[in-house]
């Protein structure tokens, strides 16, 4: 609860909101997702059940993770509940309308919300769904192409979603790539462990698209600008500047 990234719960109807609005300058008959009466499923949750309260807040029948930290009886608990909970239903509240009281809202979380504890690829997640989401997972995940077949089992063609994904080097340093592109991707790997899997937003859209999923992929970050650092002819041989120089991007259904 220290943490700025955990303790803002609403921080998720906001990047939803300034996602969406970035989808629908690429994809103009891109309506908002709908969460009331729909099945929702989000790739790796994280311990706080991601967009799981807003889901379950805006009306979903059920919601649905796998995250390998999770610890229900730790979400469910009364520090989680005063000072996370309370508050972001607060601020839902304030976004959306009293659509259910507090006591309401941790009941539901309760009864609506199924997250396994454990991998995606493997967790009993079955079709059909309605909406599936992820936030800035698909890149840690190894080997993508078992998640995404996972999610190709659970979803149909009116399955609507949306992922976003950081190819940066999820460190705060100057350039986002930095000590990322001056050796291959497979030492980059070996050097840190299975942090961030390598791959680049056309190999992410290819992965989705070998499965039968249907995608768009909007690049919402560039970030070249500030990069010195020496780039290794593995990398030159297989992507050009766009693909290297995005940082940030969006994985969305067609519409």
């Amino acid at each position: 609860m220290s943490s700025q990234k955990y303790s803002r719960g609403i921080r998720f109807a906001e990047l939803l909101m300034r996602q969406e609005a970035i989808v629908r300058r690429h994809i103009p008959g891109w309506a908002p997702l709908e969460f009331e009466s729909r099945r929702v499923v989000e790739v790796g949750c994280g311990p706080l059940a991601g967009f799981g309260p807003l889901a379950i807040f805006c009306g979903a029948t059920m919601f649905e993770s796998a995250e390998p930290e999770w610890d229900e009886a730790l979400f469910h608990s009364e520090p989680i509940r005063e000072r996370y909970l309370r508050t972001f239903h607060a601020d839902l509240v304030g976004l959306y309308g009293e659509r259910m009281r507090f006591a309401d809202f941790t009941a539901a979380l309760k009864e609506r919300m199924r997250i396994t504890c454990g991998g995606f690829q493997t967790a009993p997640i079955v079709g059909p769904v309605d909406v599936v989401l992820s936030q800035s997972v698909l890149e840690h995940v190894f080997p993508l192409s078992e998640t995404v077949a996972k999610l190709a089992e659970i979803q149909t063609p009116a399955t609507r979603f949306l992922h976003l994904v950081d190819f940066g080097n999820h460190y705060p340093t100057s350039s986002p790539f930095e000590g990322l592109y001056d050796v291959t991707p497979d030492e980059y790997i070996a050097r840190r462990g299975k942090a961030i899997n390598c791959l680049r937003a056309p190999d992410v859209a290819a992965t989705f698209e070998k499965v039968g999923i249907a995608v768009r992929l909007i690049p919402s970050r560039r970030a070249q600008d500030g990069y010195r650092g020496a780039i290794h002819p593995s990398w030159r041989s297989r992507y050009d500047d766009d693909a290297l120089f995005t940082q940030l991007a969006l994985v969305a259904s067609p519409a």
